[in-house]
């Protein structure tokens, strides 16, 4: 691939999406491609439980679980981008670890990839107390510490005329902020 790449966190939330739209937008808007990103992570050991109970058969079935639904979801964020925005199918990435690290490792590893973007609230936020980090991400506020391409972070109530609005169809009516 010799043309740039703009890379978007895809986690399953609806701001994960806002961002995926957002990207997809920049893409069409600076030619180049698209790139989604979704980590799996599974704990080593379940909250509440010591380590001996969580089998390795178990850690791997839930990790192929949560790559079949992952690779689902990538699949279909991919397929309505290229419906709606005006740009090729977008490549996507399915990393197992960290964000904050497998996102960094992947910008490392291809040099065509140019900006990074999140949406300011994905998952990982829902349930934390309000206050700073909470506003700006956890994910999205480490990676612009570390690494060496911008960092976009998308909030949820970015204008619909700012993003390729034909992803958010099904998310959010035309009348949403």
């Amino acid at each position: 691939m010799s043309e740039h790449v703009i890379l978007a966190a895809v986690d399953g939330s609806e701001n994960a999406l806002l961002a995926a739209a957002v990207a997809a937008r920049f893409t069409h808007l600076l030619g180049g491609h698209l790139g989604l990103v979704t980590t799996l992570q599974v704990p080593t050991v379940p909250l509440g439980f010591g380590g001996g109970l969580f089998s390795s058969d178990l850690k791997n079935r839930l990790l192929a679980d949560a790559r079949i639904e992952a690779e689902e979801n990538l699949r279909g964020v991919a397929e309505r981008i290229q419906e709606h925005c005006g740009i090729l199918l977008p490549e996507y990435y399915l990393v197992e670890g960290a964000p904050e690290v497998e996102i960094p490792r992947l910008v490392e590893q291809d040099p065509h990839i140019i900006m990074v973007v999140v949406g300011q609230r994905g998952y990982g936020t829902e349930s934390r107390p309000l206050g700073l980090p909470h506003l700006l991400g956890g994910l999205g506020a480490r990676l612009s510490l570390t690494l060496k391409v911008p960092v976009l972070m998308v909030p949820p109530d970015t204008p619909m005329d700012q993003i390729c609005a034909g992803v958010m169809v099904s998310v959010r009516s035309p009348g949403d902020a």
